[in-house]
Parts: C-alpha cells; sequence; structure tokens
C-alpha cells in the first residue's frame, strides 16, 4: 500500500506547473499503469474551459471522473443523429461500464442490447466505420510515439492536452476493439447467412472464391443478386450485407488468387473470362431469379467492364460501375506517363489472399523510395532494385507503354462496346483520380452504340466519396447541401429497384447527363456531353508580362515562350502543384512553370468539361512529358484548382502507337482527356493557366531522347530542355452562358 502510495505521489509530482509550460518526466512507455496515472494527473492539470465538449469528456474520463463524464457525452449524443455518432456511443458504452463492478461483461451486454436495437443499415455503417476502417492500432502507436518523442523536461499546456486526447483514443479502443468487433460480428450472424466458402471452377481449371450473403428466413426465396468482384478480399462483405438488406441477395466474387482460391494472383489479367462464368454460376442457383445487377467503385469497377468484353450475360440486367479504372487509359499510366503510385499497390493487393496494410501502409518506405529514386538520377525500370524487392506487375507494366494487347484484352475495345445494350449508371467526381477511366468508359460505349442506355452522374467527389456518401467539405471546398447525395445507400438502390424491380427511376436522373455545379446548389440536366456546353473560351499564350505573370490574349499572336527544365537538377522539381489538394489556397508557385493569367472575366460563366489544348512548340528533344493545370482566381485573390492535364506528347495523337516529335521543328500537339469539372466562376476572376513540364518523383522523367522512357535516365541528362511556345497556342474552356444567343 505504501508502495502504491508513493508511485502516485512520484508521479504527480512529475507534472508541475511551470510558467505556459508544465515540468515533465517521461517513463517507460511499456509501464502501463504508471503511464495511466501520470496521463491522469495530467488531465487535472488540464483547463477545462473554452474546451470543446468532446474535448471537455476526454479529461473528465482521463481524469477518472466518470460521473461527470457520462452527462458529457450523453449531452453530446443527444445532440448528434444517431447515423454520425458511432464512435460517441462507443464512448457512453465505455464509461457506463467503466462505473459498473465488471468492465467487460457491462460493456458487452451494452453494446449487444445497442446493436439489437439497431437498423441493418447502422449496424452495417457501424462494421465499416469501426471494423474495416479500424485505427486503433494507429491510436496506439500515435500516443507511444508522441510520448516518446518528448525530449525535453516541459511541455506546454497545448501538448499536455494533446497527449490526453491521443492517450483517451488508445484507452477506449484498446480495451474494447476485441468485445465490439466480436459483438458486431455475432449480430451480422442474427441477421444474415453468410456463406463463405463458396469456391468456383472457372474453365481453364482456376479458381475464384466466392461469398452469399442472404437475409435469414429468405435464403430460399428467389430473388435478383447484386454482385461485387473485387481483388479486395475481406472488404466488400458490408456492401453484400446491404444488398441482402435492400431485398436481394449479395454476392462478392473476388480475383482468382484472392482469398480461398490456390490460384496465383494476377490482377486485370482474367476478370474478362472470370466474372462471366460467375455470372452464370448465380443464374443457375436455386435462389436466383435469373436477374444478375453489379456495382462497385474503382477497381470493382473495372471488373463489370471486363464481365461484358466478350458478350454480355443474358443474366446481367444493369451495371453501376463508380470511379472505374481503365487499365492502360488512366491506371496505372495517365495518358501514357506511368506514374509510381501502382508500385506499391502492387504489394498491397498480390503479398497474400486478402490485403496487406502493413506494406501499404508503409509511408516511410514508399517516400523513401521515390525520393531516393529522384534523387539518384537512375532509370524508372530500377526502382524495385532501389526497394530490394522484385516487383513482378510493376515489371509488365513498364513493358507495355503503349496501349497495346496486353490491356486491350482486359475490357471493351472499340466495337465490343456496341454490343453492351443494358442499362448503365456511371457515377464519378470532378475530383476522382479515376475520373478519367470512368469517362473513357462513358465515352466509348455511346461512341459505338447509338442511343446507349447509359446515364452519367457526377459532382464535387472525389475517388472515395463518389462510391460512398459525399462528406460536407471536400480538400476546403464546402459542398452545397444539394451535392450531398447518398451514393452507396440511396442512389444505387433507386436504380437497382428502376432496373430490376421496375421502380421509378431516380429522380436526380432527369437526362442522361446529370451534374452538380460547384458554387451553385443546382445540379444541370443535359442529353450529352457536347450539350453541357453553348460557347468557349479560347486563349491564346503570349508573351507580354503583367505583374510576373504571362497574358492570356483571344487571339493568336508572335510571341515565343521560352521553358527551360534541366533534367540533371535533382534539387528541385517541375509540376509539383498539379494534383488538386487542396482545393483553393492563398498562393501558388509562381516559378513553377509558365503562368498565364487572363483578363478579369466581365460576367459569370460556368466552366462545363474538360478543357483542350492546342499547343505549337519547338524544342531540342524527341519527346516530352507535358503538363497544364488550370485555376481560378477569384475576385478575393485565391487560387482555386479546376482542372489539369498530364501525358506523353508523343501519345497525344494515338495512345496505341507513339510518334516522337521533331527536334528543332515546329510540332503541334492537341490535348484532351483533361478532368472534366462544372463550376460557376465569378464575374471578377481570372483564369490561370500553367504549362509546365513534368520532372518530379511521382512519375516517370521522360528525358527526351526518343528511346524507352523507363531505360532513361540522369545520363541522358547532359543537355536541358528548351522548349518554346508559339503565341499560336491555345488552351479551350468549354462553358455554359445563361444568357447565351
Amino acid at each position: 500500500m505504501k508502495k502504491s502510495f508513493l508511485l502516485i505521489f512520484l508521479i504527480a509530482n512529475s507534472i508541475c506547473f511551470f510558467g505556459q509550460e508544465l515540468s515533465f518526466k517521461k517513463i517507460a512507455i511499456s509501464d502501463s499503469v504508471a503511464i495511466a496515472n501520470q496521463m491522469q494527473q495530467l488531465a487535472k492539470l488540464c483547463n477545462t474551459e473554452n474546451v470543446s465538449e468532446l474535448d471537455l469528456f476526454r479529461i473528465q474520463l482521463i481524469r477518472g471522473n466518470y460521473i461527470d463524464a457520462l452527462v458529457t457525452i450523453k449531452k453530446r449524443i443527444k445532440e448528434t443523429p444517431k447515423e454520425e455518432r458511432q464512435y460517441l456511443d462507443v464512448y457512453l458504452q465505455y464509461v457506463e461500464a467503466k462505473l459498473s463492478k465488471n468492465f467487460k461483461e457491462t460493456f458487452i451486454n451494452s453494446y449487444k442490447n445497442y446493436l439489437e436495437e439497431s437498423s441493418d443499415i447502422h449496424v452495417i455503417n457501424l462494421d465499416k466505420t469501426l471494423i474495416l476502417r479500424d485505427a486503433t492500432d494507429y491510436y496506439i502507436s500515435d500516443f507511444n510515439e508522441s510520448y516518446s518523442s518528448i525530449s525535453s523536461d516541459r511541455i506546454s499546456i497545448d501538448k499536455a492536452q494533446d497527449l490526453i486526447k491521443k492517450y483517451f483514443l488508445k484507452t477506449v479502443f484498446s480495451s474494447t476493439r476485441t468485445l465490439y468487433f466480436d459483438e458486431i460480428r455475432h449480430d451480422h450472424k442474427r441477421r444474415y447467412i453468410i456463406n463463405d466458402s463458396i469456391v468456383i471452377s472457372m474453365k481453364d481449371g482456376a479458381e475464384v472464391s466466392v461469398v452469399l450473403v442472404q437475409k435469414r428466413g429468405q435464403s430460399t426465396t428467389k430473388k435478383a443478386a447484386i454482385l461485387v468482384s473485387s481483388i479486395y478480399a475481406g472488404s466488400n462483405e458490408t456492401g453484400a450485407m446491404l444488398a441482402a438488406s435492400k431485398g436481394y441477395h449479395g454476392v462478392i466474387t473476388n480475383t482468382r488468387g484472392k482469398r480461398l482460391s490456390k490460384s496465383p494472383i494476377i490482377p486485370f489479367e482474367h476478370e474478362h473470362t472470370d466474372v462471366y462464368e460467375v455470372i452464370d454460376w448465380i443464374s443457375k442457383q436455386s435462389w436466383s431469379n435469373q436477374k444478375v445487377a453489379m456495382f462497385g467503385g474503382s477497381y470493382n469497377g473495372f471488373t463489370q467492364w471486363a464481365s461484358m468484353k466478350h458478350k454480355v450475360h443474358p443474366a446481367l440486367k444493369t451495371i453501376v460501375p463508380m470511379v472505374s479504372i481503365a487499365p492502360g487509359i488512366e491506371y496505372p499510366m495517365e495518358n501514357n506517363v506511368l506514374h509510381n503510385f501502382s508500385y506499391s499497390w502492387n504489394f498491397y493487393v498480390t503479398n497474400n489472399k486478402y490485403l496487406d496494410f502493413e506494406a501499404s501502409g508503409d509511408y516511410n518506405r514508399w517516400n523513401t523510395l521515390k525520393n531516393t529514386w529522384y534523387k539518384s538520377g537512375v532509370a524508372f525500370n530500377k526502382l524495385d532494385s532501389l526497394d530490394g524487392q522484385v516487383n513482378k506487375l510493376w515489371n509488365t507494366y513498364m513493358a507495355h507503354p503503349n496501349y497495346d494487347t496486353y490491356w486491350k484484352k482486359m475490357i471493351p475495345y472499340k466495337q465490343e462496346f456496341a454490343k453492351i445494350d443494358i442499362p448503365i449508371l456511371t457515377i464519378t467526381g470532378y475530383y476522382d483520380d479515376s475520373q478519367r477511366g470512368a469517362m473513357y468508359y462513358f465515352n466509348e460505349h455511346n461512341k459505338y452504340l447509338q442511343n446507349a442506355n447509359h446515364y452519367l452522374l457526377m459532382g464535387p467527389y472525389d475517388h472515395w466519396t463518389a462510391q460512398t456518401k459525399p462528406v460536407e467539405s471536400l480538400r476546403n471546398y464546402e459542398l452545397a447541401p444539394s451535392a450531398l447525395i447518398n451514393i452507396e445507400e440511396d442512389i444505387l438502390y433507386q436504380w437497382l429497384d428502376y432496373v430490376l424491380k421496375g421502380k421509378k427511376k431516380p429522380s436526380i436522373l432527369n437526362d442522361k447527363v446529370n451534374f452538380q455545379v460547384m458554387d451553385t446548389d443546382t445540379w444541370m440536366h443535359k442529353p450529352s456531353l457536347s450539350a453541357m456546353t453553348n460557347d468557349t473560351l479560347k486563349f491564346h499564350l503570349s508573351d507580354e508580362k503583367s505583374n510576373d505573370l504571362y497574358t492570356l490574349k483571344s487571339n493568336p499572336n508572335s510571341s515565343e515562350i521560352v521553358l527551360t527544365v534541366d533534367f540533371k537538377n535533382r534539387e528541385s522539381m517541375n509540376n509539383t502543384e498539379y494534383y488538386p489538394w487542396p482545393l483553393e489556397k492563398a498562393n501558388i508557385n509562381l516559378k513553377d512553370g509558365l503562368l498565364f493569367k487572363s483578363n478579369v472575366l466581365e460576367e459569370d460563366v460556368i466552366i462545363n468539361g474538360s478543357f483542350l489544348g492546342d499547343l505549337e512548340f519547338t524544342l531540342n528533344k524527341k519527346d516530352v512529358d507535358l503538363s497544364v493545370i488550370l485555376y481560378q482566381l477569384t475576385p478575393e485573390g485565391n487560387y482555386f484548382h479546376l482542372s489539369y492535364y498530364i501525358g506523353r506528347a508523343s501519345y497525344a495523337q494515338n495512345k496505341e502507337q507513339r510518334m516522337l516529335l521533331k527536334p528543332n521543328q515546329t510540332n503541334k500537339v492537341h490535348l484532351e482527356n483533361s478532368k472534366l469539372i462544372s463550376k460557376k466562376i465569378q464575374k471578377g476572376s481570372r483564369i490561370i493557366v500553367v504549362v509546365n513540364v513534368n520532372k518530379n518523383n511521382n512519375a516517370q522523367i521522360n528525358y527526351g531522347t526518343g528511346e524507352d522512357v523507363n531505360s532513361e535516365s540522369i545520363k541522358d541528362a547532359n543537355i536541358p530542355l528548351e522548349i518554346k511556345f508559339t503565341g499560336n497556342s491555345s488552351i479551350s474552356l468549354p462553358i455554359w452562358r445563361e444568357n447565351y444567343k
């Protein structure tokens, strides 16, 4: 007893006020009891005036004032809709359990009752929030690292409060994770019959793993099946449960080699036959009514198109591809420029039968790799040598820089789109990394099939929110209320019910092309992409300067604007701000590329669509990777990122065949396939255009020799690139004028 009292006394006296700082003596992080006591004493010194309700609760809980903490969290919960309080409910049950005599038993019983009183959809969302996106290990390491990093014998009040917050998260979730994991999974079994041991043999002898989810009491009822085909094994069960809760049978099939399949894991290459065979298997089951629909995003969007490569299965009635990647089109390259983000993805999906979160989350490894590569100047095809681990899939990508037969065999190609005659709803976002993949399918389908029954839904969404539920703020842009639609739970199932059950079509789909106009609270609905615009703003580059920026002119001119890029210089990079994050900022790098500004716009206009570029230039190389970024300079002086383009000039005319440029002669390159956007541009704004050359640690560096870019290195950088743009170069913005005549 005396020993315990002495320990508490020493801990309490290891934290003392010193002006606006606290004296602080670190304890071994492994001594959990001492750490807990120290954090309790630290919490008692924290000022609770002018703190948020949630911060007050955290401080009260770590202080051990559980009764006060209970009052505070109940007040916060009362003010929060149930669908937004998944974490708050855990906090409530945690503090109630701390007030009981048996923490574990009380928490389990409380959480079990809570689940039984919840709807199917709420429990599904609990799974997605607390299990699929479980952050407990992060909370533990975040506190441990923050604590261990303290190198002084004093800490600020702010640092103390930050430590309390991190300790709170570590404490609550590390002590409850296994409990609510088990209860959520038990609750799923109460609601659904989940058969996760199905293995189907393909015609070539390979195996594909399948999961079937059915509502209890309805497993023999003939219903339509909602299929998700995914390489992300173990991450789609909640989607199948949602399908079952909406009156369908939910089915998941994983890429061959994943989950229970004994076949090799090879992304992309077999979905064009495997998914069709899974649809055929579904249609022959006793519980099937011979109607199948597919949905899913990213890779799971690609698989839907792959299933129709050779023909559309008679049972497949509709697909809803969201943020769909198009192999060889926008993944892993963008307009034939190979990015390195796919390098780590390969390990994430092929290291084991499920997903390797440890590999994908090893940001130090990936950042070190790309920085080492850039600094060293070695060839791009040496990445895995630098990494110390062979990346077979990556090497395959590099062997196919053209859109050749390797890529073409994966998804429909040209006339193969003409036979796809089922209703389709494509969903993407203005800031979706795979937008150009989604738009490739939409454009090709409409090109080769007249009057295709294909709808498009777009808004201010990114790769995640365009397949789930948009959030109120996207990269510091506040969405209008009309943009806050629930895609995953509402729009998707309104569409599926429309096609499969004959119900009303989603009201938001008033025409074939439906898009939310940023900086307004309205949607526009048009019969085609071309109908989105009724005018064009065309700007020509010029060498006339105003306040350090070149000016954009309305007509061609005799200007020559020179950009010099020294590929040997690795102390700086070019085109580092192409990625739109955040969307609006006070400043941009005025020395990165050639920057041009327009005159002040004299009226409001809406940019609707993808900008085009027609660049005329001479250069001293045989090739170049070009970039164009489009900003709105607002009347308030902020830069709003509208769109961008990155592409290899030698493929601008034909992505299937490289056509080298002519050194020291006039070259004309047409740029298309930029990111589509719809946004109101206010009167008083200017358009900013940044023309640049891509040279950074995020993608290949094209040294311009005309040889394989993957094999080029800094040894090819003896002569800097000099590119001279003429005043015949132009950037064209598709716009909509409300009062256009």
